[in-house]
């Protein structure tokens, strides 16, 4: 999700204005509110006149009406999720409140999980006073006709709740299909033309997700190993330094290489202290944990800050579609290359992916290390409400395209699964670090540890002292 461009000429789903974007959800929530109403009261008039619960006391009837309640929750959900995924990716979704809720949350600029809640509530409201009706002319039957008693007007709502629980797992489907067919498609959203580095910074690294977490514990376990006489590469870096941390401390200098101009000038914004520039102190402050500092102080982050900008000593313009990426640098390899999330993310074609992969490995010199980090089975991931590409692929397919390059025996390869991420085009990540096939036989081979500068000495110093004092 930090690199290339491939996909500019693909149209895209915000292209529409956002009237259209109105006017589909308005046509959407008119649609689907019929639909359900002919589903449920289809179903309820269908349970109450059969008979088949006839004689059934009015304990039992309350019972069949909480459980028509638990069912009829678990369809609105699936239907609340399905539709925060549509909403996220077109702009439109399939109940008005919900996207009013959305649209409000972002002109007032919440986080992304603000907005999920406040499109949550719309979908909500919605609901319940779709629910209104039911118990109106249920009730009014009940109490003006001797035909029709309570029990007959409970069992006719658990019927129709019932149907509208069976209504929204249909749509909830139906949804989660129309967005695979249009991920399949390759629409897309361009990255030189629709790309924000800002928003995304906000979107993604506000805090640090879950899958974040375990790419930067894989990721420092394997630098351990990395040749610290030798310059290292991020390759795709993108607007973040999350990946750049933790390699610091264990690298002569680092290289950055990136496609965008936009997201190299948010690199350059914090090499240069602006007062705007993404906060990164958490992901340092997190690196250093998983490194083994037990609550790293203050002064330990900012110590790991001005080693990164020290040790930065390169900003590259790369281009995965040149088959040498680097661009207008001469062909060059490196003893350590990190790319995380940048050739799944540049393209929705996997033929396309695996040359690019093969690119990318092709910058590692022999004997080095390649560290990746992929989303994995996603067609595509979700910033502002954009859907950029993902090549939908997995730890078969990683290893596929890695193995012959570094060998079976030289690969370490980690799928993970989340919960909450699907919203946002993707559900778990696949990490991966090789080797180089001149050390087969051995993933990670161990080099001589150097001793900490004394600048680290020194803070470590200090923190003990404070901590002394209190």
């Amino acid at each position: 999700m930090d690199d290339v461009n491939v996909e500019a000429a693909k149209p895209s789903l915000r292209a529409f204005s956002g009237t259209r974007r109105w006017g589909a959800t308005a046509a959407a929530s008119i649609i689907t509110t019929y639909a359900l109403d002919f589903v449920a009261t289809a179903l309820g008039l269908l349970v109450a006149g059969s008979g088949l619960l006839a004689g059934i006391d009015y304990l039992t009837a309350l019972a069949l009406l909480l459980a028509s309640y638990v069912a009829w929750g678990s369809g609105l959900w699936a239907v609340i999720k399905a539709n925060w995924a549509l909403l996220q990716r077109t702009g439109a979704c399939t109940n008005l409140l919900a996207k009013a809720g959305h649209d409000l949350a972002v002109r007032l600029d919440w986080s992304l999980r603000w907005r999920k809640v406040a499109a949550c509530v719309g979908n909500i409201v919605t609901e319940l006073a779709k629910e209104a009706p039911y118990y109106i002319g249920a009730g009014g039957v009940a109490l003006f006709s001797d035909s029709v008693d309570a029990i007959d007007a409970i069992i006719f709502l658990a019927g129709a709740n019932t149907g509208a629980a069976i209504y929204g797992f249909a749509l909830a489907r139906g949804l989660g299909f129309f967005l695979a067919r249009l991920a399949k498609r390759g629409v897309y959203a361009s990255f030189d033309t629709e790309w924000e580095p800002g928003t995304y910074l906000k979107e993604y690294y506000s805090e640090i997700e879950p899958e974040e977490r375990e790419t930067i514990a894989f990721f420092v376990d394997a630098m351990k190993d990395a040749d610290r006489t030798q310059p290292a590469l991020v390759f795709g870096v993108g607007p973040t330094l999350h990946h750049v941390f933790l390699a610091a401390e264990k690298v002569s200098e680092i290289h950055l290489g990136e496609y965008l101009p936009a997201n190299l000038h948010e690199i350059e914004r914090w090499l240069g202290r602006d007062s705007e520039a993404h906060d990164w102190r958490r992901f340092v402050e997190y690196t250093l944990e998983c490194e083994g500092l037990d609550r790293p102080a203050p002064e330990e982050i900012t110590f790991r800050e001005e080693m990164t900008r020290a040790r930065i000593t390169n900003l590259l313009r790369v281009d995965l579609r040149l088959e040498n990426p680097l661009a207008s640098e001469s062909p060059r390899q490196y003893a350590t290359v990190i790319s995380a999330y940048c050739a799944d993310s540049a393209t929705g074609d996997k033929a396309e992916w695996a040359t690019y992969m093969q690119r990318i490995a092709g910058l590692v010199r022999p004997g080095g290390m390649l560290l990746v980090a992929a989303l994995r089975r996603s067609h595509g991931y979700v910033v502002d409400g954009k859907t950029f590409p993902s090549a939908d692929v997995d730890e078969t397919d990683l290893q596929a395209v890695l193995e012959p390059r570094f060998g079976r025996g030289n690969l370490a390869i980690q799928a993970c699964k989340f919960n909450g991420a699907a919203a946002k085009g993707y559900s778990g990540v696949v990490l991966a670090c090789a080797c180089d096939r001149a050390e087969r036989g051995i993933v990670a081979p161990r080099r001589a540890a150097t001793p900490p500068l004394p600048a680290l000495s020194w803070a470590r110093a200090v923190r003990a002292r404070a901590e002394a004092q209190t």
